[in-house]
C-alpha cells in the first residue's frame, strides 16, 4: 500500500465517540426478577408501566377448548432499543414543567400534587370541559328517548316492546261451501282407532284399506295414523291414496293463536301439503271451505281437486281434503285424505273418514 492511499484511508476514518444508552426502566426480560434502573437512568421520565396479570390466574391446563399461544421466552437479555408505547421517554421541554409551561403559553399559580406541579387553569379548564360533556351526552340521550320535544313517544301503559306478539299472516280464505257427500256407499269401517299423539280418533276401514309396515314400506314420515289405498302399481312404482293424521307442521306454528286461527292455519296447511306431496305441475280446484266441530272442538276441512298428467300413471286427478281441529293442545290436530280418480268409487271413504273423528285426550 502506498503512502498516499494510507492517508486517504486515515483520513476517511471517523472517531465515534462510545455513548452509554440507558437500559429500559420496565421489565423486559422474563427470565428473572425486574432489575432496578441504572443511575444513569433516574433522570428519565417514562410513562407509567401497566400492572402485570397474577400468574396465579392461569395456574392448570386450562380448557382445551382455548389453548393459546406459547410464550417464547428471550433468548438472552434484553439490548436497548427504540422506545415504544410502554417505555416512551418524554423529550426534554416536557421534563421541565416551567419549559413546558412556557412552550404550551401558558401561565398559573402553582400546586403540588403528590410532588408533580399543574396549573390550577388546567385543572379547573379539564373538570369544565368534563361537566359540559356530560351535560351535552345526557341531553342528546334524552331527546333520544323522548324522540325529541315536538314528538313525544307514545307509551301504552302495561305493554312492553319485548311483550308484543308478530300479528299472523294474512291468508286468502277460499269461498265458504261445505264438501259435497259423494254418491256410492263407504267402505265398512271395523272400529276407531286412537292416535294418542295428534290427540285424534279416526275410522279404521277395511280392505282394499291397510296400515303401512315394514314389510309394504307404504308408511308417509310425519304422520302419526296411517291408512293407505294402493291404486296403482308399475315396477317399484306404487300411485295410492292416503287417510293420516298428524300434528301441525312445526313451521306453521306461529300462525295458530287458538280456535279463532283454525280456519286461516287449515287453509295455510292444506298448501303446504301440497306443495310437500305434488311437487309436479298440477291445478287445483276448490271444492269445500267449511267449519267442523269435532266433539265440540273447532275444526275446520278444505278440500280441493288436483288434476295433472304424470307419465307411466293413469290417475289424471284425485281428491284431497284437510282438517285442523283445535284439540285443547299446544299443537293443534291434523287429517288428511287423497282418493285418486281412478277409485272414485271410494270417495265417500273422505266423507266417513272426516266425519266420524274424534277427540281423545284432551
Amino acid at each position: 500500500m502506498s503512502d498516499d492511499s494510507a492517508d486517504r484511508e486515515e483520513k476517511a476514518r471517523v472517531s465515534v465517540p462510545e455513548v452509554e444508552v440507558p437500559e429500559p426502566a420496565g421489565r423486559t426480560d422474563f427470565s428473572g426478577p425486574p432489575r432496578p434502573p441504572s443511575p444513569e437512568a433516574e433522570d428519565v421520565k417514562v410513562a407509567p408501566v401497566a400492572p402485570q396479570f397474577d400468574d396465579a390466574l392461569f395456574d392448570g391446563e386450562g380448557d382445551p377448548k382455548y389453548a393459546g399461544p406459547a410464550p417464547a421466552a428471550p433468548s438472552g437479555p434484553a439490548r436497548p432499543g427504540k422506545p415504544s408505547s410502554g417505555n416512551w421517554q418524554m423529550p426534554d421541554w416536557m421534563a421541565d414543567e416551567d419549559a413546558a409551561d412556557a412552550k404550551l403559553g401558558r401561565s398559573g399559580e402553582r400546586f403540588d400534587d403528590d410532588g408533580g406541579g399543574r396549573t390550577r387553569l388546567m385543572l379547573f379548564g379539564g373538570v369544565g370541559l368534563l361537566v359540559v360533556a356530560l351535560v351535552a351526552a345526557g341531553g342528546v340521550y334524552l331527546l333520544k328517548q323522548r324522540g325529541g320535544e315536538s314528538e313525544p313517544a307514545q307509551v301504552k301503559p302495561g305493554r312492553q316492546a319485548a311483550d308484543r306478539q308478530p300479528e299472523p299472516p294474512r291468508v286468502e280464505m277460499p269461498p265458504e261451501k261445505p264438501l259435497k257427500r259423494f254418491a256410492g256407499r263407504p267402505t265398512k269401517a271395523l272400529g276407531m282407532v286412537a292416535d294418542p299423539k295428534s290427540g285424534l280418533a279416526y275410522p279404521r276401514l277395511a280392505k282394499p284399506w291397510q296400515p303401512p309396515t315394514k314389510a309394504n314400506r307404504l308408511g308417509t314420515a310425519g304422520w302419526s295414523g296411517q291408512q293407505v289405498l294402493v291404486t296403482e302399481r308399475r315396477g317399484s312404482q306404487v300411485w295410492y291414496g292416503q287417510l293420516l293424521t298428524g300434528t301441525l307442521n312445526p313451521n306453521l306454528m306461529s300462525a295458530y293463536k287458538g280456535p279463532e286461527s283454525v280456519p286461516a292455519v287449515a287453509v295455510m296447511a292444506a298448501k303446504g301439503i301440497q306443495a310437500q306431496y305434488y311437487g309436479f305441475p298440477h291445478k287445483a280446484v276448490p271444492l269445500a271451505s267449511q267449519p267442523l266441530t269435532v266433539d265440540g272442538r273447532k275444526g275446520w276441512l278444505v278440500a280441493s281437486y288436483l288434476t295433472y298428467k304424470r307419465a307411466g300413471v293413469r290417475a289424471t286427478g284425485e281428491v284431497v281434503a284437510t282438517v285442523v281441529v283445535d284439540n285443547g293442545r299446544p299443537a293443534p290436530a291434523v287429517a288428511f285424505a287423497s282418493v285418486p280418480n281412478t277409485h272414485r268409487k271410494l270417495w265417500p271413504d273422505i266423507n266417513q273418514f272426516v266425519t266420524k273423528l274424534k277427540v281423545v285426550g284432551a
